[in-house]
């Protein structure tokens, strides 16, 4: 058999290295068919991402102050990444280099382009996810960027044989990707290339000969006046249109009028900040999840001494009414305390933005329930379809976006009004099925015109405060890349009513939660059972539910002591209820020495917090079962009959 494997990963190595061979010849080819046509800079970054594993491809050329620069990317971004940028990153290194967790990307190849011992350019490569890379893959991926850098000298000399200087200074200007001013001494333009005029061109047609101030809203006049290179920032709109350019401003110098123009830059960044906002918003509410998780965690560890001793006081207190209406009253607390802390936890589990199924029903429930403190005043009607089938998608970015939609509601209503929220299941489009989810307000509404705009970044119906206007235009994006749409329909103080729609997926099977198991206490009988928790109550409140059972119990309050017990009666513990978070060593190293030592017994895994994430890990070590705090004495008992008779 280990023979057989042997000749698969032969054959595999063999068949990478014929298909990495014929990609890199096709690009080699390409090259070769761009040299002519003088097109190495705006072609080939395409011919590297469809051939390689990049994806991302940017080539930028400095020729005589001049920089060219070709790039092609899946998902059209950075595009704005300067030639300056990446050579501080590159730091002046003649040698290519690998760069992890830069600019959005998990890695980022660096290749300098030179002639003689001179950095005339790069070729930038990158990958939206880190990898790693063979160094054999590195090493022909060398080899051809040489390739590329030598026609690339070759095709420049012939091009500057044809080509006058002047023309060639000419034609950069008037395609250069930004907006370029030549402004003279007293503001005005003396020249603007095409994409300034299509920037800023008036209705009148002017552009040439008019004030710059009186063209750029936010500009002043000493912008042509002031010496030395500048840089600034202006925000304003345009239209229906939010805008945000970077400027640089620098004199431009020649031997009969030295500095008699200045030439201004307007870079066009509200990509930029759009994604910046979003990379904000998304850090803001995982450490509110943080936050959320750990407040509910410590709550979990008193609530479960609470609501488990309320439970065991319930059965010595039969003979008692009046103490045992206390303790019920004790027990009821605790269970709505315990309710609130379970929706934290599932809040904070949510915004660590792993993919997998998601149930809307769910998703709605908790953050409902999170919300109705600051919701008093309003009246919330709720109407969940039962039996919805689950979508494959992001849980915090869903999430995120009912945040969003109910906040909005209720700021629309002055915090006064109905809210109705709804799901259901339908047939649209096609005949494709859809979840529709509609959260309606009787707020303020919208007109026509607004109703139109409201999904645009930076766009906001609310007066000052901090709004920036981001909220529903990432709505939307979310739900796009879900595969929906939405509907809104609005009127002028009539209230609004969003409509989503997410389409269901084939092949998504819902967890079905194993109820009904047969409660047989006597198979406790006899077991030994070893608690690990550094709270005492937690280990009394375990110890008085097994007390009338026959169980055997061992207690250990940190880890340390857990391994101890553990290595003494390792053929004698049947089951370990283990708790993650102690002092000393944690609860997923004991994990890891248990199992070395015994890879039968059984754990079931006692937390007021973990993320879905983290159970992933431990169930790589073989857990029977997640007994999450809160629970209560019966709970303990249920979770080790199931697990024992299995």
């Amino acid at each position: 058999m280990r023979r057989e494997e042997l000749k698969s990963e032969s054959l595999q190595q063999h068949w990478d290295f014929y298909e990495r061979a014929i990609n890199n010849y096709s690009i080699i080819m390409r090259i070769m068919s761009s040299v002519e046509d003088g097109l190495l800079v705006n072609n080939i970054p395409k011919a590297f991402v469809e051939e390689s594993f990049f994806d991302m491809c940017k080539i930028m050329v400095d020729d005589n102050g001049i920089i060219r620069q070709g790039l092609y990317s899946i998902d059209e971004t950075l595009s704005d990444l300067d030639f300056t940028s990446i050579a501080m990153l590159n730091n002046g290194a003649g040698a290519s280099s690998l760069i992890d967790d830069v600019f959005g990307y998990g890695i980022l190849y660096i290749y300098p382009l030179k002639k003689d011992l001179r950095i005339i350019g790069y070729m930038v490569l990158g990958k939206r996810y880190s990898m790693d890379i063979e160094m054999k893959v590195l090493r022909e991926l060398e080899i051809v960027c040489d390739i590329y850098n030598k026609s690339l000298l070759l095709s420049d000399n012939g091009r500057r044989r044809e080509m006058h200087a002047k023309a060639t200074l000419e034609i950069a200007l008037e395609e250069f990707p930004d907006a370029f001013f030549l402004v003279d001494k007293k503001g005005f333009i003396c020249y603007a290339n095409k994409k300034a005029k299509s920037e800023f061109e008036t209705k009148r047609g002017l552009l040439v000969g008019e004030r710059l101030e009186n063209i750029v809203p936010g500009v002043t006049h000493d912008i042509a006046t002031e010496e030395g290179v500048r840089y600034g920032e202006i925000h304003y709109k345009s239209g229906d249109a939010y805008k945000i350019f970077k400027i640089e401003s620098f004199p431009l110098k020649e031997d009969i009028r030295k500095g008699e123009w200045i030439g201004i830059i307007f870079k066009d960044v509200i990509g930029k900040k759009i994604s910046e906002e979003e990379y904000l918003l998304k850090q803001k509410m995982e450490s509110i999840g943080m936050l959320a998780g750990g407040i509910a965690h410590d709550f979990n560890n008193m609530l479960t001494g609470i609501l488990g001793y309320a439970s065991l006081m319930k059965k010595f207190l039969t003979n008692n009414p009046k103490l045992s209406r206390y303790a019920e009253a004790i027990e009821l607390s605790a269970q709505r305390a315990s309710k609130l802390t379970q929706h934290l936890l599932n809040f904070s589990r949510r915004q660590k933005k792993s993919t997998g199924i998601v149930n809307i029903n769910d998703l709605l429930e908790d953050v409902l329930f999170l919300l109705k403190e600051s919701f008093r005043e309003v009246n919330i009607e709720k109407n969940l379809a039962t039996s919805l089938p689950p979508i494959k998608g992001e849980e915090a970015e869903l999430q995120n976006v009912f945040l969003n939609l109910l906040i909005n509601a209720k700021d629309a209503m002055d915090g006064k009004g109905l809210l109705r929220v709804s799901t259901k299941r339908e047939r649209h489009i096609d005949n494709k099925e859809f979840i529709i989810i509609e959260i309606e307000d009787t707020g303020k509404g919208v007109d026509e015109e607004l109703k139109l705009k409201i999904f645009e970044p930076y766009f906001s119906t609310k007066q000052g405060g901090s709004n920036i206007g981001m909220g529903l235009y990432l709505v939307d994006r979310v739900i796009k890349d879900h595969g929906g749409f939405i509907e809104v329909e609005s009127e002028k103080d009539r209230g609004t009513k969003f409509s989503l729609y997410i389409p269901i997926l084939s092949g998504i099977v819902s967890k079905i939660k194993i109820e009904g198991i047969a409660f047989k206490k006597d198979i406790l009988k006899n077991k030994s059972v070893l608690i690990v928790d550094d709270e005492t109550m937690i280990r009394e409140l375990v110890r008085g539910a097994l007390a009338d059972t026959g169980a055997k119990i061992f207690e250990a309050i940190n880890g340390d002591e857990a391994l101890k017990i553990f290595k003494k009666y390792r053929d004698k513990i049947d089951v370990v209820i283990l708790d993650m978070i102690m002092p000393g060593i944690k609860g997923d190293e004991v994990l890891k020495e248990l199992r070395a030592m015994r890879k039968d017994v059984k754990v079931i895994i006692a937390s007021g917090f973990m993320s879905e994430e983290q159970r992933e890990k431990l169930r790589e070590h073989t857990i029977e079962v997640f007994l999450d705090k809160p629970f209560k004495d019966e709970d303990i008992s249920r979770i080790l009959v199931e697990v024992l008779s299995k």
